[in-house]
């Protein structure tokens, strides 16, 4: 039979984890499942109420461990995955009934290694989450085969960890996450594009909650930075990657470190970040790792940046 892995990195989330194991004990299909919840060093009693909330399920792993950090602690979860397809969390999210179930289906019907889909309006912590998940009803969407998904992944990040399910040996074979990187998402989804095609499912997979304090989503400055140190990482160690995509993706990186240090740096046209976005236009900068990494600077000047402690970067396998 199919099986599934779940594997969830929980660092402080104590109000959205009955949430979570809400939409995780939901999941419909004919498959086998496991679950792998890594504690990344809480000190708000997540780790208890994981144990409580999951009392009696077959199959859990409560890995409890020092923090470390998004990616490596998610790394960590993918190394103890032992099913055919693996499915990330984030553990503020709650995964619609038939995300699994379809996920898959995409994936077996196209032939890809990923699939991903949307989420839907966010989720109101106040209610109850089986009254949250009885208030969806599944309206069943088109499946697009993503041929490029590398350039769509360059151009802009498409996913986060509770968007996509992949089979196993394509997380294998894609290194896991970059753990140099803090936040986790853009560089395991750049490490899945290279490895060929996703699947898009056109229709909800999981809900976000409207607001949770401390949640990594809400620092731009931290999200926009890590997008382009996970890009400059991935680019600077490619050098066999086409050049037009390279070329994508430092316009790309140049362009958001602009507009940033424009918005909320207050920079002119005078600035260093205005002169790279204009090299890499005109084609008169290189997609180096100097440069790329130049870009990573102007959201360090306005906002505190977390940076990992480690320098592993890759998933063994």
């Amino acid at each position: 039979m199919t099986s599934v892995s779940y594997v969830v990195t929980v660092y402080n989330k104590v109000p959205v984890l009955p949430f979570l194991v809400a939409g995780l004990g939901a999941q419909e299909g004919d498959f086998d499942r496991e679950f792998i919840f890594v504690d990344d060093g809480s000190t708000d009693g997540s780790l208890a109420a994981l144990r409580a909330l999951t009392t009696g399920w077959p199959d859990v792993t409560i890995v409890e461990q020092a923090n470390t950090g998004p990616a490596p602690a998610l790394n960590i979860g993918l190394k103890r995955a032992r099913g055919d397809y693996i499915k990330p969390m984030d553990a503020d999210d709650l995964l619609l009934p038939w995300a699994t179930r379809r996920l898959i289906e995409a994936i077996e019907t196209t032939d890809c290694g990923v699939a991903f889909g949307p989420h839907s309006p966010t989720y109101e912590m106040t209610g109850r989450p089986a009254d949250v998940l009885a208030a969806h009803r599944h309206e069943p969407g088109r499946i697009e085969r993503c041929d490029d998904m590398l350039r769509r992944s360059l151009y802009r990040a498409q996913t986060n960890p509770s968007a996509w399910l992949a089979k196993a040996e394509t997380v294998r074979r894609s290194g896991g996450c970059d753990e140099r990187v803090f936040i986790q998402d853009y560089s395991i989804e750049l490490r899945l594009a290279e490895q060929g095609a996703f699947a898009r499912l056109h229709e909800p997979i999981f809900l976000a909650p409207v607001a949770i304090p401390g949640r990594l989503s809400d620092n731009q400055a931290q999200i926009l930075h890590d997008v382009n140190l996970a890009l400059a990482n991935f680019i600077a160690e490619r050098p066999q990657l086409p050049r037009s995509l390279a070329r994508l993706g430092f316009v790309r990186a140049s362009a958001r470190a602009w507009a940033w240090a424009r918005r909320r740096g207050g920079k002119s046209f005078a600035s260093r970040e205005f002169r790279i976005v204009c090299g890499a236009r005109l084609g008169l900068l290189s997609p180096t790792e100097a440069n790329l990494r130049a870009t990573c600077a102007a959201f360090a000047k306005t906002n505190s940046i977390r940076l990992p402690s480690g320098d592993r970067g890759i998933l063994s396998q």
